[in-house]
């Protein structure tokens, strides 16, 4: 399995680093991508993959990317815009509502958490030097990532959330910070971010707790829908919406302290 994943890694790492690098409308075109499959796994899980509301749930996640490219109150109008969307469609799709509300608020939440959340790597990108804090954002959350899986197999003994992910511990979580944090310090210089100490040590703590957070809630996901994975579309890695898991709250968590509190 170990060579598995490291072989994906080392086909999908490249193709990420260039979306990012590149960024323009590419970038939004693959984070919508990765919104749109996502949200069609989670209703796979559901056994609604193909139902009117799911795909329609699944095209309005792929819109806010293309939003966030044009501005933060492009993304807020696109987030109101898929909730009344969808909220009609709901109406006028669905025959008895006791049946299908389900399949309304699954709907409308993997829209907006896929989604929403995923434009805010395009709101980094496009903020000032946000190639860099892309970068940074999403190397922190591979560093805090890879440090949690390899110490945690290594010492981890006490479980962390065993009723949500068996498989976590404390022991990783812990290792998970420390790596995270170190390679906040590591990636300022990379990059020549400038931060002061106070910043790194902010967002040093910030980063790395979010990621995992992510990856926790992603975790509760699939325990409610009892799967072990999204899907297996990524081989060694699960589905698409189990790589977006940490992403997802990181990447807005660097753009918010960025907009509230570097730039500010």
């Amino acid at each position: 399995m170990l060579i598995t994943r490291l072989a994906t890694a080392a086909v999908g790492i490249p193709l990420v680093a260039g979306a990012i690098w590149i960024g323009d409308l590419l970038l939004p075109a693959v984070v919508a991508l990765a919104a749109f499959v996502a949200v069609v796994e989670i209703a796979h899980a559901r056994d609604a993959a193909r139902t009117p509301l799911a795909l329609l749930s699944a095209g309005l996640a792929a819109t806010l990317p293309f939003a966030a490219f044009a501005g933060l109150d492009w993304l807020l109008g696109g987030i109101v815009l898929a909730i009344l969307v969808l909220s009609a469609a709901f109406v006028i799709v669905t025959r008895d509502p006791a049946l299908d509300i389900d399949s309304w608020l699954w709907g409308l939440a993997s829209a907006l958490y896929f989604g929403a959340l995923a434009a805010h790597f395009i709101l980094l990108r496009e903020a000032p030097n946000g190639r860099d804090w892309l970068f940074f954002a999403v190397l922190t959350v591979w560093t805090t990532d890879t440090g949690a899986y390899f110490l945690g197999r290594a010492i981890g003994r006490h479980k962390l959330a065993p009723a949500i992910s068996p498989g976590k511990t404390i022991e990783g979580a812990l290792g998970g910070l420390a790596t995270g944090l170190i390679a906040v310090f590591v990636l300022d210089w990379a990059f020549d971010l400038g931060l002061a100490a106070g910043h790194l040590i902010a967002l040093g703590l910030t980063v790395p707790i979010v990621t995992q957070a992510g990856d926790l809630a992603e975790s509760a996901i699939k325990r409610a829908l009892a799967v072990k994975d999204s899907s297996g579309l990524i081989p060694g890695h699960g589905g698409v919406a189990d790589r977006l898991d940490s992403l997802l709250f990181a990447a807005p968590a660097v753009y918010y302290y960025l907009d509230f509190i570097i730039y500010r």
